[in-house]
């Protein structure tokens, strides 16, 4: 080999090095590039994992032309862990404050819920933390669901399942119930109208051995960069848009 092509070699070499060098990104989005996060999901080591921990902060923002109960429509976020494909956080609707326990079978929950149908339980309640379901993150696009009917969870464990017309229910002495101008009465005995309503409304599923929330979800599908996460929420049949920042 003479000098010349040695000279022409080692210029080729360098040139292809230096494109190598030069062309990698400087900023991945969040979720990597397939190579480094596993087919596009969060993963727990690499380049993917650190843009993946972009999304561990406290997300505020709002839903588009929605009013919650109070009039609020302010929707946050908190996401504490991402590991491999596990990202768990929760999500709080509204401005309210932050609810108490429930304690009282015999009473609904919250107690200012209201009466039969002035509250649509297929809607997030505010001022509760609803855990984030079934996260997905793929490239830049975070998927996730809630169960509005979280919310019930320890009250309907507080609930005495009671047999009624071929299933279990949690209204007392087997569902026969009613509403009169003197109150309402459930096999002849006084009962709370609050109550009754909301276990006539179906948020707890009840069996022999006792009574649980039953099971609903609502879908939220974003698209997130650094400081911006911005998608849609679906309630019920509605779809609404979803505006976040990420607060530094």
């Amino acid at each position: 080999m003479n000098h010349s092509t040695r000279v022409a070699l080692a210029l080729l070499f360098a040139a292809a090095s230096l494109g190598n060098t030069g062309c990698q990104p400087q900023d991945l989005p969040i979720g990597g590039d397939e190579a480094s996060s596993g087919g596009g999901e969060a993963s727990s080591g690499g380049e993917g994992s650190d843009t993946a921990s972009l999304l561990i902060a406290h997300w505020e923002g709002y839903v588009e032309n929605f009013k919650f109960r109070a009039g609020s429509d302010v929707i946050q976020i908190d996401i504490d862990t991402v590991e491999g494909t596990s990202i768990q956080g929760k999500v709080r609707f509204g401005t309210g404050a932050s609810l108490p326990p429930a304690v009282d079978p015999d009473v609904p929950y919250p107690e200012n819920l209201g009466l039969f149908g002035d509250y649509n339980i297929g809607l997030p309640y505010e001022g509760f933390d609803f855990t984030m379901l079934g996260a997905q993150l793929t490239d830049r696009r975070l998927r996730f669901a809630i169960d509005p009917r979280e919310l019930w969870k320890g009250w309907c464990e507080l609930q005495a399942s009671s047999p009624g017309s071929g299933s279990y229910e949690c209204v007392h002495n087997g569902g026969a119930w009613e509403e009169t101008s003197e109150g309402c009465f459930a096999g002849g005995r006084p009962v709370d109208c609050g109550y009754l309503a909301l276990c006539e409304s179906g948020v707890c599923g009840c069996r022999e051995p006792g009574c649980a929330a039953a099971r609903d979800v609502l879908a939220f599908d974003l698209l997130v960069d650094q400081q911006r996460a911005d998608g849609s929420i679906a309630f019920e049949s509605t779809t609404y848009n979803v505006r976040l920042t990420r607060d530094p």
